[in-house]
């Protein structure tokens, strides 16, 4: 339950309920006796002020009934008039038994009890009569001497500490609890002597007193009874916020809009309390610093893709409770990128792997749906987000069309248009050598004829292999011709011939013939070496 605290002014009925048991167990003297009249003049002056201001509360509820409906109001209402009841009743007894005993003692009508000054109260320094109306008439267990069940003052007891109840189990369903003040449990003292709260409040009490006392009572059961209903009046708005700053908000779906869709976007009033700063937290992060009731999250962007963000905002509601609400939103990280392309060098090549790039400012790669237009290209999404195109017909254009799923639908963004060709002829090496003046023991150590595709072509993993080669060389004039039909390697006749050759002599491999990726087989250009 919430903590009770009290109140200036309960702390003041306290400090005069004080002074007034001291009056009341001071040796009476007249100007004691004086003083109880005034008291008690000044004490029903705070009564009817209490009665008016507990009376503009129920007006309050009737005001709140009208403007937000009886759904919303109408249980605190209900739970105000049963305190209103309670009190209403309590009340009215103490009033009608204190006319009552005024009544006897000065032997007139309850009427004019009702309307008698206690100046005009006779015996005011007498408590026998007090003492038996409130404490032994009626008394229904003659083993208790004063107060027991049956009398006035029993009765008064019960109904004030079931008075007490009923507040405390109204408040408590609303986790609420205010300080009563109604103290009917003690301990009670007078000198050495413990009391119990009638002998305490009626035993040997002068009349005068007594009403003074009654009249106090009532301005306690008045101050709990206003102090229980208008927290049931604040209870019913005790759920909503109370905002100091209101400033408009423009949340888009997307801050891209592709041309052709459509712009959309969440314009509303965002209300803030700049005096309560909600507690933010953030998961895998914790609580984010807050300020001015605005949380603010900086979070590193280090590598590309889609992040969901999931958290709790949790506020305290002006009736004290904490309240939780979560969130969830997405953002995409991309890398700094700009597309720069040279538009008569769009060209793709048969038989190989032919790596693309495709990306659109704004939108997620995973989003992208790029096809292809060829029907014997391929269009192969790579696992770093590229993309692998691969065809074997040379000679034709293919189109590659850039969608992407934007808002829930296929949004056609972009296109272009590629050219196919063959791979660039290989060229044919033999120890690094493509000709010129060699030693025979280059040739020799290196043994095989090698088909490369030169230092100029950036594709990496295009591999050829010869398959067959003729080798001619001349001696004193005559041709000598040795053949390796099956690989790359020389043949021993070949490497006789080489051994053999003199300074100068002139050595030619010829007909070479490789074979590449797809299987697709390419002549290549003859080799000249002059030996040294």
């Amino acid at each position: 339950m919430a903590a009770a605290k009290q109140t200036p002014r309960q702390r003041l009925i306290g400090l005069m309920y004080l002074i007034f048991l001291a009056l009341m167990a001071l040796n009476v003297s007249v100007v004691v006796l004086e003083s109880f009249p005034l008291i008690n003049k000044s004490i029903e002056e705070t009564n009817r002020n209490f009665e008016t201001k507990v009376e503009m509360v129920y007006i309050d509820f009737d005001v709140q009934k009208a403007a937000h409906g009886e759904e919303l109001v109408q249980p605190f209402y209900n739970e105000a008039m049963h305190v209103k009841s309670l009190a209403d009743s309590l009340v009215n007894y103490i009033r009608s038994k204190r006319t009552l005993m005024i009544a006897n003692i000065n032997r007139i009508s309850t009427e004019e009890a009702e309307e008698i000054n206690l100046e005009d109260l006779r015996r005011q320094d007498d408590y026998s009569f007090s003492s038996r109306f409130w404490l032994i008439e009626n008394n229904l267990d003659p083993t208790q001497r004063a107060g027991g069940p049956g009398t006035r003052a029993y009765i008064l007891r019960d109904m004030i500490s079931n008075f007490k109840h009923e507040i405390d189990s109204i408040l408590d369903i609303h986790d609420q609890s205010i300080n009563l003040a109604l103290d009917v449990e003690g301990p009670f003292q007078r000198g050495d002597r413990s009391l119990n709260w009638q002998q305490f409040n009626f035993d040997r009490v002068i009349s005068v007193a007594v009403a003074t006392n009654l009249s106090r009572i009532i301005t306690e059961i008045r101050n709990a009874e206003f102090d229980a209903i208008s927290m049931l009046y604040d209870l019913i708005h005790a759920g909503e916020f109370r905002f100091d700053q209101v400033t408009a908000r423009v949340v888009p779906q997307s801050e891209i809009v592709m041309t052709g869709s459509r712009y959309n976007a969440d314009v509303f009033v965002a209300a803030i309390d700049t005096r309560q700063d909600p507690e933010i937290t953030v998961q895998g992060i914790g609580r984010i610093p807050v300020s001015g009731g605005v949380g603010r999250i900086s979070l590193p962007a280090t590598s590309a893709g889609t992040r969901t963000l999931r958290g709790e905002i949790t506020v305290v509601t002006p009736a004290g409770v904490r309240q939780s609400y979560p969130f969830t939103t997405q953002y995409t990280v991309q890398p700094p990128s700009a597309t720069v392309s040279a538009t008569n060098m769009n060209v793709f090549y048969t038989n190989i792997p032919n790596p693309v790039s495709i990306s659109a400012p704004g939108v997620p790669s995973g989003s992208l749906r790029p096809e292809i237009s060829a029907g014997n290209a391929t269009l192969t999404r790579q696992p770093d987000g590229t993309f692998i195109v691969e065809t074997n017909q040379p000679r034709q254009n293919v189109t590659i069309a850039v969608n992407a799923m934007v808002e829930g639908r296929m949004e056609f963004l972009d296109q272009m248009e590629f050219r196919v060709f063959a791979l660039p002829r290989p060229e044919a090496r033999i120890a690094g050598y493509d000709g010129g003046r060699v030693d025979r023991q280059v040739l020799l150590r290196a043994g095989v004829l090698e088909a490369t595709m030169g230092e100029d072509f950036l594709f990496a993993g295009v591999n050829w292999r010869v398959q067959s080669f003729d080798m001619i060389t001349f001696v004193a004039g005559e041709q000598r011709s040795a053949r390796q039909a099956n690989g790359n390697a020389l043949t021993e006749e070949m490497r006789r011939q080489l051994t053999d050759a003199r300074p100068n002599q002139l050595v030619y491999f010829r007909q070479i013939r490789a074979v590449g990726p797809g299987g697709e087989t390419r002549l290549l250009g003859d080799l000249s070496f002059n030996i040294n």
